[in-house]
């Protein structure tokens, strides 16, 4: 409660509440002659009203003007300004408790509150910040507190998404005379400052040429015109420094001035932040205080643009850290620049705590670098413990929610957990398991193995000594198995994006499933938390290719459940790269982001910065750069190299930024970091790569069961929108290879579904493709009075979109899109008909792991029908993205581009041969074995090649140079011509031998079981399969020679001895070496 008769009065209140015209004089209605008692009653009444009104008011502006600070009256308008001393006057009077009071204007908001220990906390801003509508973000926010402490007053001036901007300095005409005003005080400060005027005076920038004219102009031009005039231009010169090392870049940069305005106690805190909203900023600088035990006297956050550059400028200062190099560089890909967030807190410490020291600070400075890069639940586990502070709080989460990868408890669950470690009697031992993670992987003075053993012993004992409950027991076991299995982490690495792990594949064995013929435990793994999300990496080769996912569910409790089956789910994705790979040097790889839903986040930038983070933090582990590898212990273990590709939720501008950061950071061979590039790479979207693979596996299989797709009508349903890549892709492959002959009778993809047993119309079909637009922008008129358009917009329709597949009837089915395990074990019965026969003669997975195992076996034991296994029909995406990595390791992007339109074709032609081989010896074996399903043959065949494959590897690895170099002619049947024709002589010093190797084994392993079959091949011993291998791999060379000069001599029928030879005499020749002549 605010006292005002203790006030007191200096000389100038009365000319001040002139000036203010501060009035409480009440107009009265002139009363009629006939006026009683009450009306005589009413008027003394007002006329006392008016007195005490007016005795308040010549109590409250004379201490108003000498408490409240200079910085209130130069940045709040005096129109604002009588408002506040109105409500002071109103709820200031003495018996009166009011705890706080709202103001409201539009979109502006001024809280107004007793000062002291609930209206004057750090706590209470927070309380208000909270308070705003959900849906708002902040435009402008002055906080001030009265230097006698009993009053808070602070403004939050918020904005709607899509409102206008405020008026730039320059731009406002009743300003002009203001800005002019100011601007020559900065000219004249920046002489001063260019004279030395301040070196050697604590406070004042050094003489630099960064501010110059030209940056002050161009920072001026991003600023609210208001933001300028109302500054201080010492004060404006510090965040120009500060705002010049951040514009274009995603780094955050902090300045403590301590004793500001001569008081020991109080520091101003100077922050500019990129790529962070105003909102969440103050939120999360107010949790930093709060846990310092620092309180806010006043504050001012300002939200200033970024001009795009493209010139030289664009670079990071020679004093900024690699991160922050590599941020500047690849920031020109991003979306629109949301700004840097300019933020300036006077503080002090509470009265509970004693004077922060010089560690303490820097701790804070660190974690102001930290906090825009956190999620929330690592703020709520630093706020609950002031023990933890950010670094121990990310690690514990981040140990935590890796464990849900191998829980598997009902009390377990994604929130569980988080409420879980919030427990004191948990925190104790997170906190014990945080500080040793900490001090394994301290890069300077890393614990060795034997004491983090004895540590580890030391650990492991007292959790199975404290907790009773097993789950609570289950969770501490399995964050300690976390961290045993952790090679090496980024957590020391200054301003990382996310917090990232390399693990011992070992870790998640309680969880693989069984495989008896290959070994399915990874070759290694990667898991990165950050803000709003989690990810795993899993490879099964050292070099090992497989594309990137990113997964938003529709809500928290999809998170949630998705969040325990993340890893199954890449680990499976990875796996079914594995035997996908089979064609191409690499072997399989996948990661699966898993984002959590963000309501107030537009969708397209949460998913762009989900990737980044991931994407940088696995960077952080990867780049030969010295300096970050100076930051992470154990970094000598050895250099690794991933292969990204795009799939789910990634889009050209996630390929683009990716690729760019990978070049800042260092990384070998960037441009192959990343596939698909727009420009100097095949886009599989634009191409159709993957698509004609399916396509090609949809003919062959047509016409398996008797369906001449080219002579006769047939019809087919999709899922998966013409706005996909591989569902668009495939509606004009329909087109051009089957003209009216195809019927699309049902498609779906996340706006709508679409029915017409007629048949819907291809050429709005195309419409939608060629503007990549969805479902829901289809044409009601096209369809036949059977058809039926539905949008997903509500329960019903949403309904129907996700049943679409299992309701309508079509001789073929392609799941062009759609989530894992769509058809599973649980609802395969939903594909069946009355009668119990399929609603499909046929279904060819377009879409990764859209039927489960378990239901592709069904199916076929109940029905017969026919499956074609993902790892077969939409290989060709992937050895697309192989091809197209060559290429970036052997030319520039110049010279990529200048052979592109012939390269991608010859790349399209041998995809359509390699789907082609695989198809044809797919049915082929399917005549021969009709108890076997199809998903059992595709994983027969990919295990065959991947066995001739590894064993001949094994063997290569045992060549000398001369070995090597009588190989290397075989890549170039493997790779595209145009490669050869003017870069043959750069192939061998641009592709690493190890590289080379695996393409050679590759190409033979599946060209020798695609030519001879499975029984054949499965049943080469395992002792002679690697020298096998290469006696065919010989009489291969040699057999081919002999056919060609069967060819050259022009023979009767000699193309037909050269299919025979090719067809049959290597396998002889190999059967037979010694009865071959192949010298050569």
């Amino acid at each position: 409660m605010l006292s005002l008769q203790s006030m007191r009065q200096p000389a100038t209140s009365k000319a001040l509440l002139r000036s203010m015209q501060v009035s409480c004089r009440l107009q009265s209605t002139q009363r009629a002659s006939t006026a009683g008692p009450a009306s005589d009653g009413a008027t003394a009444m007002l006329d006392e009203l008016v007195r005490h009104q007016k005795a308040r008011a010549e109590l409250a502006v004379p201490w108003f003007v000498e408490n409240m600070p200079d910085s209130y009256f130069r940045l709040v308008r005096p129109a604002t300004r009588a408002q506040h001393l109105r409500a002071i006057t109103a709820f200031g009077e003495e018996n009166l408790s009011v705890p706080e009071v709202k103001m409201t204007d539009g979109s502006n908001f001024t809280f107004l509150s007793p000062g002291g220990a609930v209206g004057g906390s750090t706590s209470a801003v927070a309380r208000q910040l909270a308070s705003l509508p959900a849906d708002a973000g902040l435009r402008r926010v002055l906080l001030f507190s009265s230097t006698d402490g009993r009053l808070s007053l602070n403004m939050f001036e918020t904005s709607q998404r899509g409102a206008a901007g405020e008026v730039l300095y320059g731009h406002d005409a009743s300003a002009a005379p203001a800005e002019i005003e100011m601007r020559s005080q900065l000219e004249a400060y920046a002489k001063q400052l260019a004279n030395g005027s301040f070196i050697g005076m604590p406070n004042h920038p050094p003489p630099s040429s960064r501010l110059s004219t030209r940056e002050l102009e161009r920072f001026l031009s991003n600023c609210a015109s208001r933001f300028v005039v109302d500054h201080v231009p010492r004060l404006l010169y510090k965040q120009l420094l500060l705002y010049l090392q951040v514009a274009h870049s995603e780094r955050t940069a902090v300045e403590l001035e301590h004793n500001y305005e001569g008081s020991e106690s109080r520091t101003l805190i100077t922050a500019a932040m990129t790529g962070i909203e105003p909102r969440q900023a103050l939120k999360r600088t107010l949790t930093l205080l709060s846990m310092s035990g620092l309180e806010l006297e006043r504050a001012q956050l300002d939200k200033v643009g970024v001009t795009p550059r493209t010139d030289a400028t664009t670079t990071a200062t020679p004093t900024a850290t690699p991160t922050a190099t590599a941020a500047a560089t690849a920031a020109a890909t991003a979306p629109t620049h949301p700004g840097v967030t300019l933020l300036r807190a006077v503080v002090h410490p509470s009265k509970a705590r004693a004077p922060l020291s010089d560690a303490e600070w820097r701790a804070l400075s660190d974690d102001m670098h930290r906090i825009k890069w956190v999620d929330e639940s690592v703020l709520a586990l630093a706020a609950s413990n002031p023990k933890f502070g950010l670094l121990r709080a990310e690690v514990c989460t981040a140990l935590a929610e890796l464990s849900l990868s191998l829980l598997d408890h009902p009390l377990l669950g994604y929130e569980h957990l988080h409420q879980k470690l919030l427990q004191p009697h948990v925190q104790t031992h997170a906190l014990a398991l945080s500080e040793l993670f900490l001090r394994r992987h301290d890069p300077h003075t890393p614990l060795a193995d034997a004491q983090f053993g004895e540590a580890c012993m030391a650990w492991e004992a007292k959790i199975e000594a404290a907790f009773g409950n097993e789950e609570t027991r289950a969770l501490m076991r399995t964050m300690g198995s976390a961290l045993k299995h952790t090679l090496r982490t980024n957590v020391h690495v200054p301003e990382r994006f996310a917090l990232s792990l390399r693990l011992q594949p070992q870790f998640f064995e309680p969880v693989l499933p069984p495989s008896a013929d290959l070994n399915n435990m990874p070759f290694g793994v990667f898991f990165s938390a950050g803000r709003h999300f989690c990810a795993y990496h899993v490879r099964f080769r050292d070099i090992s290719r497989g594309g990137l996912r990113v997964v938003l569910p529709s809500s928290l409790e999809t998170h949630a459940a998705e969040s325990r089956r993340q890893f199954a789910e890449c680990f499976n994705l990875a796996w079914a790269q594995q035997l996908k790979n089979k064609d191409i040097p690499e072997g399989g790889s996948k990661a699966v982001c898993l984002v959590r839903p963000q309501p107030d986040e537009r969708r397209d930038v949460l998913l762009h910065d989900c990737v980044k983070k991931f994407t940088d933090s696995l960077l952080d582990l990867l780049t030969p750069d010295e300096t970050t590898r100076s930051h992470v212990a154990h970094a000598s273990a050895g250099q690794e190299l991933l292969y990204l590709g795009p799939d789910e939720n990634i889009t050209p501008t996630d390929i683009d930024w990716v690729v760019a950061r990978a070049k800042a950071r260092g990384y070998p061979m960037a441009a192959a970091f990343m596939s698909s590039k727009p420009r100097e790479g095949i886009n599989h979207k634009e191409f159709g790569v993957t698509s004609e693979g399916v396509a090609i596996f949809l003919d062959s299989g047509l016409r398996a069961i008797g369906i001449s797709p080219r002579n006769q009508p047939w019809s087919l349903k999709l899922t998966g929108g013409p706005d996909g890549d591989v569902a668009g892709n495939m509606i004009k492959i329909m087109h051009r290879e089957y003209g009216d002959n195809v019927r699309v009778v049902g498609i779906s993809d996340g706006s709508a579904t679409v029915e017409d047993p007629l048949g819907i119309s291809m050429p709005e079909l195309l419409r939608l493709v060629e503007q990549s637009a969805p479902l829901s922008a289809l044409s009601p008129a096209v369809l036949s009075p059977h058809g039926v358009l539905t949008l997903a917009d509500t329960p019903e329709g949403f309904a129907r979109r996700n049943t679409m597949h299992s309701r309508v009837v079509a001789d073929a089915f392609v799941p062009a899109g759609g989530r894992p395990a769509t058809i599973n074990s649980s609802n395969w019965r939903e594909m069946l008909l009355p009668d119990g026969s399929p609603n499909t003669k046929l279904i060819v997975e377009g879409a990764n792991l859209f039927l489960t195992a378990e239901a592709r076996q069904a199916l076929f034991d109940a029905t017969k029908l026919p499956v074609v296994k993902d790892s077969s029909a939409n290989k060709c995406g992937v050895c697309c993205s192989s091809l197209e990595i060559v290429a970036s390791m052997v030319l520039s992007a110049d010279e990529f581009v200048k052979i592109k339109p012939r390269y991608v074709e010859e790349v399209l032609e041998k995809l359509r041969s390699l789907a082609r081989l695989e198809a044809e010896l797919l049915f082929s074996e399917a005549r021969k074995q009709p108890d076997e399903s199809l998903p059992e043959l595709s994983v027969r065949i990919s295990k065959a090649i991947l066995r001739v494959r590894d064993a001949l590897g094994v063997l290569m690895d045992t060549f000398d140079e001369t070995q090597k170099q009588r190989l290397w002619p075989l890549t170039r049947e493997l790779l595209p011509p145009v490669l050869f024709e003017n870069y043959a002589q750069r192939l061998p010093e641009r592709l690493p031998w190890n590289y080379t190797k695996s393409m050679i084994a590759a190409g033979l392993a599946s060209r020798m079981v695609y030519r001879e079959g499975l029984s054949y091949t499965e049943g080469l011993a395992e002792g002679r399969l690697a020298e096998f291998a290469l006696t065919y791999l010989k009489q291969e060379q040699h057999v081919r020679a002999l056919a060609a000069q069967v060819v050259a001599s022009g023979v009767p029928h000699a193309r037909d001895v050269e299919a025979l030879l090719l067809r049959g005499g290597i396998r002889a020749a190999a059967e037979h070496p010694h009865g071959v002549d192949h010298a050569q």
